[in-house]
């Protein structure tokens, strides 16, 4: 997921929201078995997603084969350094 800029350990932060608007990032059900973060643009005949990684093809999905789960809100990153008091 470097792509999007996150690693291992940080915490992707999610707002409950099952309509997105146009170029969001989002987590989505696919035809009820994948979950997937993507970016999304949403018409009237579908949604088309892009990943970030511009070597895996973009895909349209008609609405009822797509659940938006939510859009993302933030990253909380975290590191692996021990802090000492």
């Amino acid at each position: 997921m470097h792509s999007y800029n996150l690693f291992d350990g940080d915490i992707v932060i999610i707002r409950c929201h099952q309509q997105g608007s146009h170029q969001e990032t989002a987590i989505a059900i696919i035809n009820q078995q994948e979950i997937v973060l993507k970016q999304l643009s949403i018409s009237r005949l579908g949604v088309h997603l892009w990943p970030a990684d511009t070597t895996i093809p973009d895909v349209f999905l008609r609405n009822g084969d797509i659940q938006a789960l939510g859009m993302v809100m933030g990253v909380e990153r975290h590191t692996n350094q021990s802090q000492h008091h």
